[in-house]
């Protein structure tokens, strides 16, 4: 079968979804379908979304045609009305979390352009039970014609011997977050948090860029403990996830959480905050913390990390039959 992929880019720095279009390309090659990509995303998204892509849809002939996130596929229904459709909705972050100004509107706008789309879709693929509850909440989605599919992590996670990663000092207790730096994934809140801690032998390690990059520099300005390792490269994630003591995921909201799995895969207790809305296929394998406490709570991991350690393997071996 020929499967047809709508997708903006698949580099290591586009974020969740080209994780997902690279694991979902892996999959369907070892399935023995052939797979064509579309003309990737270059300058700007109204032009790949309502020329590049309507163009190579007009010429492409493929079995099923797949958009791998719900501002993807916009202009599929309209050009292949009787070609079967699927697309994967990860979350709907700026409808539940909407950002202020000029880009927040086009964003919201976007996203509701996109989920009007997706009704004329055979199939929509939800990536968790929370997404699936948001769709036919606020996309208006018939609850019949979504499927929840748990969006794997990648193998090497579970396989490759787990170490002592090149980010870690000697003799430290060291906190990680690797993510975007998003209004909504809260890195300051992070590090606001972390610099009440009391503890010389604590490090935060803060993984990732985005707009908020500036404003959290500015804040760990001053604390030594605080770094921030900028982009870390896919090859270098294990590397990451190995220099922890704990992950932290400050995040508001996650549609998945692609990361909280990744930490977890590696051995590593992950903690969210209580008032986050993680799915809960999810958070049943995290420590729920509130901000209030979060210190306090950090210094009775610090103390009983040995057992913590030994509790996040256990977890891990769990986790890997959820996503198989």
């Amino acid at each position: 079968m020929r499967i047809c992929l709508i997708v903006r880019r698949v580099n290591t720095k586009a974020g969740g979804i080209a994780v997902y279009t690279r694991n979902l390309m892996k999959r369907l090659a070892k399935e023995g379908h052939e797979v064509e990509l579309s003309p990737p995303e270059r300058l700007f998204y109204l032009l790949w979304q309502f020329f590049k892509v309507p163009l190579w849809l007009v010429r492409s002939r493929c079995d099923v045609y797949h958009a791998v996130g719900v501002i993807e596929g916009i202009a599929l229904p309209l050009l292949k009305p009787k070609t079967e459709k699927r697309i994967t909705i990860h979350d709907l972050i700026p409808l539940k979390h909407p950002r202020k100004g000029l880009k927040g509107f086009l964003e919201r706008f976007f996203i509701r352009l996109g989920l009007l789309s997706a009704r004329g879709y055979d199939i929509v693929y939800a990536v968790s039970h929370l997404t699936k509850v948001d769709l036919v909440r606020l996309g208006g989605i018939s609850e019949d014609k979504i499927r929840v599919v748990h969006q794997p992590i990648d193998e090497r996670f579970f396989t490759v011997p787990r170490g002592v990663g090149k980010f870690k000092e000697q003799r430290t207790f060291t906190i990680g977050y690797i993510s975007r730096m998003d209004y909504h994934k809260r890195h300051a809140l992070l590090v606001e948090l972390f610099k009440r801690w009391n503890n010389p032998s604590a490090r935060l390690l803060l993984a990732g860029t985005g707009e908020e990059f500036e404003r959290v520099r500015g804040l760990a300005e001053g604390d030594k403990r605080i770094k921030l390792l900028g982009f870390v490269p896919d090859g270098e994630l294990i590397e990451f996830y190995d220099s922890l003591d704990v992950y932290v995921h400050a995040s508001k909201y996650e549609g998945w959480g692609l990361p909280i799995l990744e930490a977890l895969a590696r051995g590593k207790p992950v903690v969210v905050f209580d008032d986050a809305e993680i799915p809960n296929e999810v958070a049943t394998f995290c420590l729920r913390m509130s901000p209030m406490s979060f210190n306090l709570e950090l210094e009775k991991l610090f103390e009983n990390r040995k057992q913590a350690k030994k509790l996040s393997i256990l977890k891990s071996k769990a986790l890997r039959t959820l996503l198989h």
